[in-house]
């Protein structure tokens, strides 16, 4: 039985390595590390016009790959979401304007293979921005069918000439506050992650392309510092977000952040930068139970510590400081006098002369005192 088992094992290690040496060749050859460029196209086309437009793909894999070419209409969210619809589904869309001789399109592996399509403006085209993306999509062959296929595009933009309006907002700045974990690496504590948003709306009817930038300094606190936003497109009519993570933050205190936004007319011109402030803070109150918890269990032994040597002095001595109040809140009876104490006698005046006569001194007192028992 144990020949047996031993033998089975064998068999099942020899197909699994066979299955790993077929598989090696096949991931290969399906690998698809295509590039496209450039990977944005902003065009201006006058109503009624045609012109030429070339794309290069880059094949740096080691297969020759197949492409079919289309376009669609495409949209933003707010949160960077790409959206892609059939062409014409926008109002803004100038996927049907862009045509190709045939829509498949061969690059031999290892080399650069150029696309030719052409742009045709419509002669009742409305003034401002349409918007497009060319895709190039893997075809592979009818037993591959099953497998993922590669696709990659190249965002169009095309603005008509005549009544543009370019404008934006900036609607709102926002960073994360951070009230219990720090900010910074400390060890066996976790952090806290301060991240940033800027929301920005094209109120215009083209598009704008926009970078963004966010400094911060405190007005109670330490630290002062920019975070880069980077750089997006923001359609006509759409929001978008500007956002980024604060990679060197600061320690504690409350901040002052103040967002700049800038745009132009063209993707390297930018004439136009707007402002916008907001404030956010950082306190990380679980450093305070980390250290403050030991350090006030330091001072409650103190404190026991020194209350007990004085109850201990108190009672060496057996007595109580007079004046003092006792559990009950009654005052507590000074200390009783010796035994061999003795009052001082009434002053008397001498009548004849009226003067105070001269008093004993307590030692006197009590020497007579002794003597006389």
């Amino acid at each position: 039985m144990r020949i047996a088992s031993a033998r089975t094992l064998v068999k099942v290690v020899l197909c699994i390595a066979l299955c790993a040496l077929a598989a090696g060749p096949t991931l290969a050859q399906n690998a698809f590390d295509v590039t496209v460029y450039p990977a944005k196209l902003e065009l201006t086309g006058d109503r009624g016009t045609t012109q030429e437009v070339t794309i290069n793909v880059r094949n740096s894999g080691t297969e020759d790959q197949r492409f079919t070419v289309y376009t669609m209409d495409y949209y933003i969210k707010g949160n960077n979401e790409f959206v892609f619809k059939s062409p014409g589904h926008y109002s803004y869309s100038c996927a049907k304007w862009i045509k190709t001789d045939t829509p498949d399109f061969v690059v031999p592996a290892g080399t650069t293979g150029k696309k030719n399509l052409t742009l045709t403006v419509p002669a009742n085209a409305e003034p401002g921005g349409h918007y497009a993306v060319i895709f190039f999509e893997q075809v592979t062959e009818a037993e591959e069918q099953v497998k993922a296929k590669g696709r990659i595009g190249v965002v169009t933009l095309v603005t008509v000439p005549g009544p543009i309006t370019r404008g934006g907002e900036i609607k709102s700045v926002s960073v994360t506050d951070a009230w219990f974990w720090p900010t910074k690496d400390l060890p066996l504590v976790p952090t806290s992650k301060l991240k940033c948003r800027v929301v920005f709306y094209n109120k215009g009817n083209v598009h704008l392309t926009i970078k963004g930038k966010l400094t911060y300094a405190p007005g109670f606190g330490w630290g002062i510092g920019t975070v880069d936003l980077g750089e997006i497109t923001v359609l006509p009519k759409t929001t978008r977000y500007l956002e980024a993570e604060i990679e060197d933050p600061p320690f504690m205190g409350t901040f002052k952040a103040r967002a700049e936004v800038s745009y132009g007319p063209s993707l390297d011109v930018f004439d136009t930068t707007l402002e916008k402030e907001a404030s956010f803070a950082v306190y990380p109150l679980s450093l305070v139970l980390i250290f403050g918890i030991p350090i006030l269990l330091v001072v409650a032994v103190v404190v026991g510590l020194r209350r007990r040597r004085r109850k201990r002095r108190a009672g060496a001595t057996g007595r109580k400081m007079p004046g003092r109040r006792g559990k009950k809140g009654e005052l507590e009876e000074p200390p009783a006098e010796p035994d061999d104490y003795v009052p001082e006698p009434a002053v008397e005046l001498d009548m004849e002369s009226g003067t105070e006569p001269m008093r004993e001194t307590r030692i006197e007192r009590r020497r007579a005192a002794r003597a006389a028992r």
